[in-house]
């Protein structure tokens, strides 16, 4: 008989710490994906514009820095759109200017949330989807 009460006292401490645990946020890096795909001109051959369409995620150091993302999208959006409009029809179709090109998004906008934020909250940027005519 004592070991059942014992158990049942046992159960009944243990079931509220594991939701604790389970409503508890995620530790460590959270991915947040910008929502629409960011689509806008680059310069193609001659006096032709060509056109790019990305899907970008972005890794953020913490999950609690995500209504900071949210809150200045349209200045990160601008600056991913600003960046883009920038490459030339060889830089948006190489592979290793690709990866340069998340790099310096990166930058770019780890450098405008400090201005606005004092925060550099980006970990890294990813392209996942990169389509270009």
């Amino acid at each position: 008989m004592f070991r059942f009460v014992a158990l049942c006292l046992l159960l009944a401490v243990a079931g509220p710490l594991s939701a604790q645990q389970d409503g508890a946020p995620p530790e460590g890096p959270l991915y947040y994906t910008m929502t629409p795909d960011i689509i806008t001109n680059y310069q193609n051959s001659g006096q032709t514009l060509g056109y790019v369409r990305v899907a970008v995620d972005l890794m953020l150091e913490r999950p609690d820095q995500q209504p900071l993302i949210e809150q200045h999208q349209p200045l990160l959006r601008d600056a991913l759109n600003n960046l883009l409009a920038e490459k030339n029809q060889q830089e948006i179709r190489s592979l290793p200017v690709r990866n340069e090109l998340a790099a310096e998004g990166q930058r770019r906008l780890n450098d405008l949330l400090l201005q606005e934020t004092g925060q550099t909250p980006i970990r890294r940027l990813l392209f996942t989807t990169f389509l270009y005519q």
